[in-house]
């Protein structure tokens, strides 16, 4: 069934490409099937796709893998990951994030952090952003955007100001749809 899954992501992608998107986001966030696979809390497997993370990162490489290669050049990947809460770990999540950025295969890399003011839960790694946590690893040509309750101008420039290249708007763009145009008015929106 893994490689049912896999194939069905690929599939997905591929469908898009036909139907005039420019792109697609894998989705390996917030518990969902592949942050389950990376989750050493989740992820009780003893096949090739559980046990040690590079294991339990294979399926996400595979998508990306299989997306590239059955799309054109052009179309743009991404992947979202998020660090905290369904058994991921910081580390673990940091190491897949620059497994990917060295991979030079994703045109961007969404890290989900739920807030991008916070620090992370672990208490190994308090006294730093979560963000930060990623900001500082090589991307190369990958851009890194961030989420996470980036409500007003100034936090979405604080994102940028923290290293991403790009801030992700969520709620603020559901709520006001023209969020970005309001922020280029007025840096001080909310």
């Amino acid at each position: 069934e893994v490689e049912a899954v896999r194939d069905a992501y690929i599939a997905a992608a591929v469908r898009a490409e036909k139907a005039g998107f420019d792109g697609v986001e894998i989705h390996g966030a917030h518990g969902y099937i592949l942050a389950q696979f990376l989750s050493s809390e989740i992820n009780h497997r003893t096949d090739q796709y559980g046990g040690s993370l590079e294991n339990r990162a294979r399926l996400i490489l595979e998508i990306i893998d299989g997306i590239r290669a059955n799309t054109n050049p052009n179309f743009q990947l991404g992947l979202r990951l998020s660090p905290e809460r369904f058994g991921l770990q910081l580390a673990e999540i940091r190491d897949v994030a620059a497994e990917v950025l060295r991979g030079q295969k994703l045109d961007f890399l969404d890290m989900s952090l739920w807030d991008v003011a916070k620090e992370p839960t672990e208490e190994a790694h308090k006294g730093a952003t979560l963000m930060s946590f990623f900001t500082d690893l090589p991307r190369g040509e990958t851009r890194l955007g961030a989420a996470g309750k980036i409500m007003t101008g100034p936090q979405a420039q604080s994102v940028l100001d923290a290293g991403c290249d790009f801030a992700i708007i969520g709620r603020a763009a559901i709520l006001r749809h023209d969020f970005v145009k309001r922020v280029e008015r007025d840096a001080a929106y909310a």
